[in-house]
């Protein structure tokens, strides 16, 4: 069926936009510092440290293929509103920046050894760097969100940086939960995995994005939680959907080992579910299974057969589609156009069921 002259115009929209969150993200951390930064005088070889302590992994990710999803977001919202994308171009790459950099502190703390099609932070350049980077990375991006040239409002700016203080602590406190649990071997209840998932995946899932999109855009006040519960609630159906990915990949180009939250201990709520579910047998080999990182081919096979067997699969998809239809029901009431509407509620499907990576 041959497209439409509109539909070929918003897919060219959608493939400029895709590229211009590309360029931003390469842009959002400098390639080398200045010398005397942070402040100081400059010292003889301070340059060439600072870009192989710093810059090299801080950039690592964002030099690797990524979905760009998140400025691509805030980059359409813009639009939506009425603005021109490219005078917040600063910002777009922010949010990439401040999303590569936390899943290089995750794959750090997770002991993931791949990301992105290629070995993780901290393997190529070790922890310490990989921490220096995280933070260096989250510093770096705020001068984004300060910049006098973006003209905000002061109930803006304050939002945009108090909400990114709130939730910057969240995420930490669910990273520490998990962490505990994965650590001390005690298996959560599917309420306090959520819960704790609620926590981890604030800002720099998707509710940031869309609440940068809005308030930069022009959204008031009584318009903005919209905007943060569509975010929220699509935050939780991605993270549910890649956490089936992880154990069912849809592509050969899923970026982590097969099953790694497994391997590495990690509870995920579908593999609760499946605790929950299985035939005794089968719970007690899904426990043993747990965090084994020499798990034979074979084991690993039959563990992920039970997990399907269970019906463990079915209601982490029924859960997505609870998660989904709440964040289409915000979305519907966006104060935008249909066509925008309609955009967003098509990525949210996206990232809720179709993705394979």
């Amino acid at each position: 069926m041959k497209q439409s002259a509109a539909a070929k115009a918003e897919n060219t929209s959608l493939r400029l936009a895709s590229a211009a969150a590309a360029a931003a993200s390469l842009e959002a951390f400098p390639r080398r510092l200045p010398a005397a930064w942070p402040g100081g005088a400059p010292s003889p070889g301070r340059a060439a440290a600072l870009r192989r302590a710093v810059c090299l992994p801080a950039r690592l990710y964002l030099e690797r293929p990524g979905k760009m999803l998140r400025p691509l977001i805030t980059h359409e919202l813009l639009r939506a509103f009425g603005k021109k994308p490219g005078s917040y171009s600063a910002v777009l790459g922010a949010i990439e920046l401040m999303e590569a950099s936390t899943v290089s502190f995750d794959d750090l703390i997770d002991g993931s050894d791949t990301r992105r099609g290629g070995p993780a932070t901290h393997k190529l350049y070790g922890a310490n760097k990989a921490y220096l980077a995280y933070q260096a990375a989250y510093n770096w991006a705020y001068r984004a969100f300060l910049d006098p040239g973006l003209r905000l409002e002061d109930w803006r700016r304050l939002e945009i940086l108090s909400s990114l203080s709130r939730e910057i602590f969240a995420y930490g406190y669910g990273q520490a939960l998990e962490l505990y649990w994965t650590a001390s071997r005690r298996r959560p209840s599917p309420r306090e995995y959520l819960a704790m998932t609620w926590d981890r995946i604030r800002f720099l899932s998707f509710n940031g994005p869309f609440r940068m999109g809005a308030l930069l855009g022009g959204a008031s006040r009584e318009q903005l939680p919209l905007f943060e519960k569509a975010g929220s609630w699509l935050g939780m159906a991605y993270h549910l959907h890649g956490d089936e990915l992880n154990l069912f990949p849809r592509s050969a180009q899923w970026g982590k080992p097969l099953a790694d939250d497994i391997t590495a201990g990690r509870y995920t709520y579908l593999y609760l579910k499946a605790l929950e579910l299985a035939p005794a047998a089968c719970r007690r080999e899904l426990r043993s299974a747990l965090g084994d990182a020499r798990i034979s081919a074979g084991r690993l096979k039959n563990v992920i057969d039970i997990v399907r067997a269970s019906g463990a699969l079915r209601e982490n998809r029924r859960l997505i589609g609870v998660f989904y239809g709440r964040a289409l029901k915000n979305i519907e009431a966006f104060p935008l156009g249909r066509k925008y509407r309609e955009f967003f509620g098509g990525l949210g499907r996206y990232m809720a069921y179709d993705r394979n990576k």
